[in-house]
């Protein structure tokens, strides 16, 4: 019997040393910065950081779970080990230094319906939404602080479509139900190849952003000390990550050539800015 108790206590003590904490990563249905299903599934910009930060810290048990930004934000104000790879700098947690870069929001349009635009540089909202037969396309609740600020002033007009789940605002563009969305364009080009539309799209800056040239996309975690210590884990990884070759591979592989070339250049003048 002796032996028994001997064997069972190596067995709680081997499971005690092996168990590891869990952090669980947020993800969501977002295409392509997140992608959950289909042949690129785990591709995404933010599916790829995820691998790797976890591929470099093996001492946690990572999971991923799907929520929303309303969720993760509740699960990290009430200290769970939570965390996430895009969140922007305006995030109410602790951030790491910048994993990535995003250019702005811009104006999507279907360029064969409406060719008074196809010239335009930028436009500004206020220009638009004074359009009374214009209809623009608004994702609750996915835009940083300064697009909400601008666009509190128009939530009430008839040609402010407001929608909760993007993927349908997506839809509705395509069918031709607004006649713009204000979108980052990768999002709209991996959508077009997935549903093979054909639609002519095109894409305007927006005047009342001109001072943005890129966002700086952070991972959070919450603001507390396991948070602190997962985030200055990932902090060096991303330090140590700058000394290679091919970090921007993955960053820049779902923009077009002429966003690739865009983001390169500020890759190069300031993504180490906040790294030395």
């Amino acid at each position: 019997m002796l032996w028994i108790a001997a064997f069972n206590l190596s067995m709680i003590i081997c499971f005690k040393l092996s168990a590891k904490e869990v952090l669980t990563w947020r993800v969501i249905d977002w295409p392509p910065f997140y992608i959950l299903h289909g042949k690129d599934k785990g591709e995404g910009i933010y599916d790829k950081l995820i691998k790797h930060i976890s591929t470099e810290l093996p001492e946690y048990e990572h999971r991923t779970m799907v929520m929303n930004t309303k969720r993760v934000l509740a699960e990290m104000n009430a200290g769970s080990h939570v965390c996430h790879p895009s969140a922007l700098s305006d995030t109410e947690a602790i951030l790491s230094v910048a994993n990535s870069f995003l250019l702005p929001h811009r104006i999507i349009f279907d360029s064969t319906a409406r060719p008074e635009l196809n010239n335009k540089r930028s436009i500004s909202i206020s220009n638009l939404m004074s359009k009374k037969n214009f209809k623009i396309g608004v994702a609750s609740d996915r835009y940083p602080i300064t697009l909400n600020h601008v666009l509190d002033r128009y939530r009430q007009k008839s040609n402010f479509i407001n929608q909760n789940n993007y993927n349908s605002l997506i839809r509705m563009f395509f069918r031709k139900r607004v006649d713009a969305l204000i979108e980052y364009p990768p999002v709209i080009n991996y959508s077009k190849r997935f549903l093979n539309e054909t639609m002519h799209n095109s894409s305007i800056a927006i005047e009342e952003l001109n001072k943005t040239k890129y966002l700086p996309v952070h991972f959070a975690c919450p603001n507390n000390t396991w948070g602190k210590e997962v985030i200055n884990k990932i902090n060096q990884i991303l330090i140590n990550e700058t000394n290679t070759n091919k970090y921007l591979d993955f960053r820049l592989k779902w923009y077009d050539e002429k966003s690739q070339k865009l983001l390169k250049k500020y890759y190069q003048e300031d993504y180490l800015n906040d790294k030395k």
